[in-house]
């Protein structure tokens, strides 16, 4: 597993073990209500993250049709969940970080789009910024 995989799952970890403490221990105040949705956010992306992981391993095969389609396909799972996310409120610092996530993802489906090798390494440090911010608190 790559350093960047493990960043990424422990920021995950860390933001939903923030979002479980804070609902334990301020009940459904606004801050909490934000720690969750931070959480939620996170491992949402965690996932769509681990779909292109998935796909997107061995792509030095870009000639292989259906593997530039799955990747294809979980870059655009990815953005249009990081567009539902950025849609539903989140502002400030985690907005703007969702804003460069949903660059690079489009940059990535670009290039796999055209034929080229997804240059995935910007949309999995995207997303570990947004798992960071998350596991902040």
């Amino acid at each position: 597993m790559s350093v960047k995989a493990v960043k990424l799952r422990s920021g995950v970890l860390a933001a939903v073990v923030l979002a479980v403490t804070g609902a334990a221990m301020a009940g459904c105040d606004p801050t909490t209500q934000q720690a969750l949705d931070c959480g939620k956010t996170a491992i949402s992306i965690a996932g769509d993250v681990q779909d292109l992981k998935d796909s997107a391993t061995n792509v030095g095969q870009i000639t292989d049709e259906s593997r530039r389609q799955n990747t294809i396909n979980a870059l655009k799972k990815l953005g249009s969940d990081t567009q539902k996310l950025k849609g539903s409120g989140n502002k400030g610092d985690l907005g703007t970080r969702l804003d460069a996530l949903n660059g690079a993802v489009s940059k990535a489906e670009d290039a796999a789009t055209a034929g080229k090798q997804a240059d995935v390494g910007p949309v999995l440090s995207a997303a570990a910024d947004v798992a960071k911010l998350c596991g902040s608190g």
